[in-house]
């Protein structure tokens, strides 16, 4: 057996000029048509592009904006705070003093209303004794008060 036998050559096969020239014009018109195409879309995504960035813009200028409104309105309560602090300073110079007595009364009452049960509900003597005492310190407070 001969090796020459099971080897095949290969031919170089040279197409036609007038195939090569089609194939050139259509991969070339082809070409064209996908630029043409391509272009068409980057058209398309620039002024989709353009259109969010108007949308963003609006939509930041109108936040910005309510931000400036809500900062304006923060320095409006701010002073409004400031001035009822100060008109409760004010008030609290200007009481008088009758008022500061009466409350002060109230409160002497009280203590002498809690005081004359306390005293009353002790079982031990020399408690309520003492409970007796407080009670007539706190009625003497009460009349100087009242003077």
């Amino acid at each position: 057996m001969s090796i020459d036998n099971n080897v095949h050559k290969l031919k170089t096969v040279k197409p036609d000029e007038s195939q090569v020239g089609e194939s050139e014009q259509t991969v070339q018109a082809s070409m064209d048509q996908t630029q043409r195409d391509m272009s068409k879309v980057a058209i398309i995504v620039s002024l989709l592009v353009v259109v969010l960035l108007i949308i963003f813009f609006f939509g930041m200028n109108r936040n910005i904006a309510g931000l400036t409104d809500e900062v304006k309105s923060l320095g409006a309560l701010r002073e409004d705070v400031s001035s009822l602090d100060q008109r409760v300073v004010q008030m609290e110079e200007d009481m008088p003093a009758k008022m500061k007595r009466m409350i002060a009364q109230d409160i002497v009452n009280e203590m002498a209303m809690r005081a004359a049960y306390l005293g009353n509900t002790l079982d031990d003597e020399a408690l309520r004794v003492k409970m007796q005492e407080i009670l007539q310190n706190l009625k003497e407070v009460r009349g100087e008060l009242a003077e």
